[in-house]
């Protein structure tokens, strides 16, 4: 028997709780309790949090962020980002003008709400980071994030960086 059929077999056998995609699946729906837990006082879930900060940080960077440009930095599918500006519109958090280079297209812009909320809710979840991973220690956190990165780069993400932020590094980028 070959080395690949022992694989797929002890792969069968196992049980699926000791894969590693079942694993970081878990990991990753743990954290996004967490995160959420701590955002609940201001009414923002985990994914409106992601979407406000990537809009803002494309705005930051002199873009005007699109549905599809959001949906491509934060890796989720178009309908996903749409259903979630819708909420964050209705909430008064962003407007969606059309966009000036293309009239079929509308940008997303923080309104002056949308942008005090993110302040108050970047330290938040800084401090939810921090303690969900901070738990490792800084050292495995580093370890950790060259993994992540690592993986990343192999798929082609341009997300990938060496330098993760913390509720104690200067700055928030």
């Amino acid at each position: 028997m070959d080395t690949c059929q022992n694989s797929i077999e002890a792969y069968l056998d196992a049980s699926p709780t000791r894969t590693f995609g079942f694993r970081l699946w878990h990991v990753q729906h743990a954290f996004v309790r967490h995160f959420e837990a701590m955002l609940t006082p201001l009414g923002l879930t985990y994914m409106q949090y992601v979407m406000l900060r990537a809009a803002d940080y494309l705005a930051q960077a002199g873009e005007q962020p699109t549905q599809t440009r959001l949906a491509e930095v934060i890796a989720t599918d178009r309908m996903m980002v749409s259903k979630v500006l819708r909420l964050l519109e209705s909430k008064g958090l962003v407007v969606r003008p059309v966009h000036p280079d293309d009239c079929r297209a509308h940008h997303v812009v923080l309104t002056e709400a949308g942008r005090r909320l993110l302040a108050r809710a970047v330290p938040v979840g800084l401090q939810a980071q921090q303690q969900f991973f901070g738990r490792l220690g800084s050292s495995r956190m580093e370890q950790l994030s060259g993994i992540l990165d690592e993986l990343l780069q192999l798929e082609g993400n341009p997300i990938a960086s060496s330098r993760i932020v913390t509720a104690t590094s200067k700055g928030v980028s």
